[in-house]
């Protein structure tokens, strides 16, 4: 009895993985890290917009300062818990957004909502409609 042993290989499509900092430019890893560049985003947005506020706004900076840090972590916790399917964030929020600024029915295929195709097993739908013609007159007198 002989065995022979083939090599199979099996050749999958690249999934999307998350890029992920982990570590400072000096090596030390970040505290609660690593972050997802989204986080990382989020976070300098927040901080530049927190910065700007504590320079314009006409209440106390402090207060300015530690509500702007609270929105910043909010935002980096709020975008930790988002599950990488592999859609793009840019995606989701524009399907949100477009969920709650736009009050109409929505369909996840990409095809807007209508009636179903026309085929000759459907029914036909005929409309009754009643209307008033009035014949003109050829020989009117005055």
């Amino acid at each position: 009895m002989t065995t022979t042993t083939q090599t199979v290989k099996v050749y999958t499509p690249v999934k999307r993985v998350p890029t992920m900092v982990g570590n400072a430019p000096n090596g030390q890893k970040l505290p609660f890290g690593p972050f997802t560049l989204h986080q990382i985003a989020a976070a300098t947005a927040t901080a530049a917009l927190t910065g700007i506020g504590v320079l314009m706004l006409p209440v106390n900076p402090a207060v300015t300062g530690l509500g702007g840090a609270a929105a910043t972590a909010a935002a980096i916790f709020a975008l930790g818990l988002v599950p990488y399917t592999g859609v793009r964030l840019t995606s989701r929020a524009m399907w949100i957004s477009r969920l709650i600024l736009a009050r109409g029915p929505v369909r996840a295929g990409g095809q807007a909502p209508g009636p179903p195709a026309r085929t000759g097993t459907n029914g036909v739908f005929i409309h009754e409609s009643r209307a008033l013609v009035l014949a003109q007159r050829t020989g009117q007198r005055r």
